[in-house]
């Protein structure tokens, strides 16, 4: 079960008592602007209480390498956005990895 948009909307803290959660994907917002020591704090501080529930951990909107490489020394467990590619269908999905793992060659 994953609980989308974490952190905005109807997403709150006492979901995560009331279901058995499998995966949390944090909303784009806790992303855009990571300049300050509270945004990082928030960030670390859900990521680290993920992880004492055994949750998965996915960011949503993820667009800039200094995203990236926040997220990664955060242990964040996915990272999803246009950094990587924009929606794809299954179709030109298939053909972006294929490409990709012959690029890796």
């Amino acid at each position: 079960c994953s609980l989308d948009d974490f952190g905005s909307g109807f997403s709150s803290l006492g979901l995560l008592k009331e279901f058995d959660i499998d995966t949390i994907k944090f909303d784009r917002q806790f992303f855009i602007d990571l300049s300050t020591k509270k945004a990082k704090d928030i960030i670390d501080t859900m990521i680290d209480l993920s992880l004492k529930l055994g949750i998965h951990t996915v960011a949503e909107g993820i667009e800039t390498g200094e995203q990236v490489t926040y997220l990664d020394s955060a242990k964040c467990d996915m990272i999803q956005g246009y950094f990587y590619s924009k929606p794809l269908c299954l179709d030109d999905f298939e053909k972006w990895i294929q490409e990709k793992q012959q690029g890796n060659k």
